[in-house]
């Protein structure tokens, strides 16, 4: 015969049953929950990767870039340096025409110094008059 103390123990058992079947159910969403959150942190971790190899190669690239800046940089100042010679060069060229146009002054005035004289039609040389102080 089945006693009130065989239902209690038997509602005990069904109680327990039911705790175990729930704590699995936990757990086994936790397992599931947890294998998404690694899946996760592996794809962003892949994708870090990815980025750091393509960071690496556009530093690389940039750093190559540089390098060839800096060797335009040289010859454009060598470049310089030779237009620096050149403008020297020219200025003492420039000074030496300066003077030639000078002398070349000085002479046509003693060219256009002169007078015609109508009556004899004769060239005439006018003295340079000096200035008063």
């Amino acid at each position: 015969m089945i006693t009130t103390e065989d239902y209690i123990l038997y509602g005990f058992l069904a109680f327990i049953a039911l705790l175990l079947v729930s704590i699995v159910v936990g757990m086994f969403r936790q397992f599931r929950d947890t294998g998404e959150i690694k899946g996760r942190m592996e794809g962003m971790q892949r994708q870090i990767d990815e980025m750091k190899s393509d960071f690496s190669g556009r530093i690389e690239d940039l750093s190559g870039r540089i390098e060839g800046q800096s060797g335009r940089i040289d010859s454009l100042s060598g470049r310089l340096e030779r237009l620096e010679q050149t403008v020297a060069s020219l200025a003492g060229e420039v000074g030496e025409i300066k003077g030639l146009l000078l002398a070349l002054h000085q002479r046509v005035d003693l060219v256009m110094r002169h007078r015609h004289d109508a009556a004899t039609g004769q060239v005439i040389l006018t003295p340079e008059a000096v200035a008063a102080d």
